[in-house]
């Protein structure tokens, strides 16, 4: 066993032993028993109430032990040896001597384990949580200067500062005899503050470290040499988070939701590196406790998946079309074959190069298309598995774009290369609702005759999520049929449906499929949310909302 695995069980023990302690807190708190009571609770005196609030919010920091945060790492050891300090130096009893054990074992742990406890937390939540701690420090100092002047006068005589914060901390921890409405929302309202410090404190950082232009420039040159999923080049996208190898040379684009990390693809690098690079990647995920997730893999690396304990479901299929032999020839192409013949009649098509030569026209006039299609959306626009237009930085992008009789711009597509250049896929297509018949149709056949002459092996459409997901020969398993319900019964919603026969019409040579690759046997809540949420981030509120907004328009 090496020294990381030993390391890494020696801190789950630790946390385990923290578990057993805060189990052993609440359930004392609900058996009065004296020889119980005194093993648990020998430190200092506090009500029942008080009790359970502690031993949660252990619970609760304990599973973020689990997960790895700092924060939590540093909120059990100052716990660990203030709980310990108490022992030593006020009290000597033996009663309580397994507790003292389990503590002392739990903060050596946590020493030795240090640097294993790296996954970051939330700024914002820290300065939030900071403002709280304050504002619960004024009230515990105003409950003390206000408690003087009211022992004062029940006792009698005055009370020194000290008397009366003794008092306050009396409140706070429910060891008074008797109690106010004032006296409960003090106690209430501090430990209310309390937990939401700790929530706060414990919330994750989602990774956003900004892309150097060297790191982008590095991806890109992996893109393009290695990117042989026609998604790859989305990896130069801003929303993306990039790993880079450090044995090979490869990049990994992804982001986070949660404890989910989604890739988006499969790991760009040689293909006998592939295994190198993504038990790298993997080393990365548990280091922070976080579940790896790849969309839009293909068929080539399954196996390979497999091997690594991934499962895997069929999540799509690409359209495909072979240039060489990709023409308008034969019956299945009759009704593309009419639509472009009706387009060819009204609008022009024409290939617009900014890396050659920006035209401010031609600029704004795809922009305008662009803003009328965003208008006409459903729902909110999906990203992480979509680029954008990308004309404040074109790099290898190809735009076209159909102009009618009056030299408007009507229609335009994007194409992102993939393959060594060997492909292009088809990344967005935008049109104004007035556009002429048959226009999409021909800037896509136009852009592929353009490819073809070019040299180009393949044209791609992108997948067409959630098509045919059973495959023959494969079990009939609960995300095939989770994945097949959302296709069903979401479709109104994304367009499921449409989508496909509107490539099917472009009759492609063949049909990939395309997987998402899962740890584990079942794709879990927490990975089903965090692949709805990164595609797009209006999440199930976004669905519910334009459901309800479709709904009243009938």
């Amino acid at each position: 066993m090496n020294k990381g695995v030993l390391k890494r069980y020696l801190a789950n023990s630790a946390i385990a032993v923290t578990v057993f302690v805060a189990v052993l807190i609440f359930v004392a708190s609900f058996f009065p028993l004296a020889r119980l009571h005194d093993f648990v609770y020998h430190y200092v005196e506090i009500s029942r109430f008080v009790k359970r609030l502690i031993s949660l919010l252990l619970l609760f920091i304990t599973w973020h032990l689990y997960l790895r945060k700092r924060l939590a790492w540093m909120l059990s050891v100052v716990l660990l040896s203030v709980s310990l300090f108490l022992f030593f130096v006020f009290h000597h009893h033996l009663v309580n001597l397994i507790i003292v054990v389990c503590q002392t074992y739990a903060l050596a742990a946590f020493l030795i384990c240090h640097r294993d406890f790296k996954r970051p937390s939330n700024r914002l939540s820290l300065k939030r949580s900071a403002l709280l701690a304050v504002f619960a420090m004024i009230v515990v100092l105003a409950n003390a200067a206000l408690g003087r002047v009211r022992l004062s006068d029940n006792v009698g005589e005055p009370l020194s500062f000290v008397e009366s914060m003794a008092d306050t901390f009396g409140i706070v921890f429910g060891v008074r005899d008797y109690f106010s409405v004032y006296d409960w929302f003090v106690l209430c309202f501090v430990w209310f503050c309390v937990i939401a410090c700790v929530v706060l404190i414990l919330h994750s950082a989602i990774i956003t470290r900004k892309t150097t232009v060297e790191e982008k420039a590095r991806a890109r040159a992996l893109v393009l040499k290695y990117g042989m999923n026609s998604n790859s080049y989305l990896t130069l996208e801003d929303d993306k988070i990039l790993f880079f190898g450090a044995k090979v040379d490869g990049v990994i684009p992804y982001g986070v939701v949660g404890n989910i990390v989604t890739v988006l693809g499969d790991p760009i690098c040689a293909p006998d590196d592939f295994l190198c690079l993504i038990k790298e990647f993997q080393a990365f995920c548990a280091e922070c406790s976080y579940q790896p997730v790849f969309l839009s893999t293909r068929p080539t690396f399954i196996g390979q998946y497999a091997a690594l304990g991934y499962s895997h479901v069929k999540s799509g299929e690409e359209a495909l079309f072979h240039l060489t032999d990709y023409n308008l020839a034969g019956g299945k192409m009759q009704k593309l074959r009419a639509l472009i013949n009706h387009a060819n009649k009204e609008v022009t098509t024409h290939e617009y190069k900014p890396n050659e030569q920006r035209d401010e026209a031609i600029e704004q006039g795809i922009a305008a298309v662009s803003d009328e299609w965003l208008e006409g959306k459903k729902s909110s626009l999906l990203r992480f598995t979509v680029g954008g237009v990308g004309l404040d930085d074109p790099l290898d992008r190809r735009y076209f774009y159909a102009m009618d009789g009056a030299g408007k711009i009507v229609a335009f597509n994007v194409y992102l290369p993939y393959a060594n250049g060997k492909g292009y896929m088809a990344d967005v297509t935008r049109r104004l609702n007035g556009a002429p018949g048959g226009v999409t149709e021909k800037i896509m056949f136009d852009a592929f005759m353009t490819f073809k002459s070019e040299g180009v092996e393949w044209g791609s459409m992108g997948p067409s999520p959630l098509v045919n997901v059973r495959e023959d020969g494969t079990r009939d398993d609960m995300a095939s049929k989770l994945l097949e319900f959302i296709y069903e019964k979401c479709n109104r919603f994304y367009g499921f449906k449409d989508l496909h026969r509107a490539k099917e019409k472009y009759s492609p040579t063949e049909w990939e499929p395309g997987y998402i690759v899962y740890p584990g046997k079942i794709i879990t809540p927490d990975i089903a949310y965090a692949i709805v949420k990164i595609k797009n981030p209006g999440g199930v509120t976004d669905f519910l909302m334009s459901s309800a907004k479709a709904h009243f328009r009938k």
